[in-house]
């Protein structure tokens, strides 16, 4: 049993301490585990991050799904192609009103059925907004390089005060690590194949960053804490993270880019 009771109340005061203003925009990385079990569970959460926002403020977290992918669960290149080609029909595909996200945690999934919710059509790394310009934040993403700067996560670099919050999780699960990753001149790249709607709608291959897998993220965020430019608090019983969102893309391309020359890494 904690000795300290975590509210809606709390948790906005949390965020207070932390440096969350009325008027910022956040885009959030969240563990209900880490939190603990406040009042309310995720639902007090949410509110809590748009009452520290206020009116004028913007809330965004992934909203990435794994309905327009191939099953993972099944070895492609262990059947024939007339069976391949039955269950490419039968993936159900991305819907943006439908798909759930996946593996994303609570807190994401009960933002992405908030009233007023918006969220971005790219079939597997959609991206869900809620406050002032949500709805043109959210209107562009394109299917290639999909955590790129045609994307909701690059076009919130220049929207003005907005931050990365991370509650309970590490620099591995930042999302706009990988943006940063899209403008470094020495990126890994990866192939990204995905069904392009529901139903009939064809397939598509298309290039898009590596998956990190540890690598080179914490080693960044880490770097990142080194150079002052990140404020540290607790959101309920979860350790969290607070910095500047452009100044974060902008450092991590760098550091990316000169590690990846460094080791020899590749287009």
């Amino acid at each position: 049993m904690t000795d300290k009771i975590s509210s809606k109340t709390s948790l906005i005061a949390d965020l207070r301490g932390l440096g969350v203003h009325e008027g910022d925009g956040l885009f959030i990385h969240a563990s209900m585990r880490a939190i603990g079990t406040p009042i309310g569970g995720a639902r007090a959460v949410v509110e809590a991050l748009f009452s520290a926002v206020g009116s004028k403020g913007l809330l965004a977290m992934p909203g990435f799904s794994t309905d327009a992918y191939f099953p993972s669960d099944i070895d492609s290149a262990a059947i024939s192609q007339e069976i391949r080609a039955e269950i490419e029909d039968a993936v159900l595909g991305f819907d943006p009103e439908t798909s759930p996200t996946s593996g994303m945690g609570i807190i994401a999934e009960t933002f992405r059925t908030w009233p007023g919710t918006c969220r971005s059509v790219h079939p597997a790394t959609s991206i869900c907004l809620n406050g002032l310009d949500a709805s043109e934040f959210a209107s562009r993403h394109s299917l290639a390089w999909a955590t790129g700067p045609e994307t909701p996560l690059g076009y919130l670099q220049d929207r003005k005060r907005m931050k990365m919050l991370l509650i309970g999780v590490g620099w591995n699960r930042c999302s706009a690590l990988h943006t940063a990753e899209s403008l470094a001149d020495t990126r890994r790249t990866k192939v990204r194949r995905f069904k392009t709607g529901t139903g009939n709608a064809p397939w598509a291959e298309t290039p898009d960053v590596a998956d990190d897998l540890n690598r080179l993220f914490p080693k960044v965020g880490a770097a990142f804490e080194e150079a002052g430019l990140v404020s540290y608090g607790k959101i309920g019983q979860a350790p969290t993270y607070l910095c500047d969102y452009a100044p974060l893309m902008s450092f991590a391309a760098d550091w990316i880019n000169n590690a990846n020359i460094k080791s020899g890494d590749k287009h």
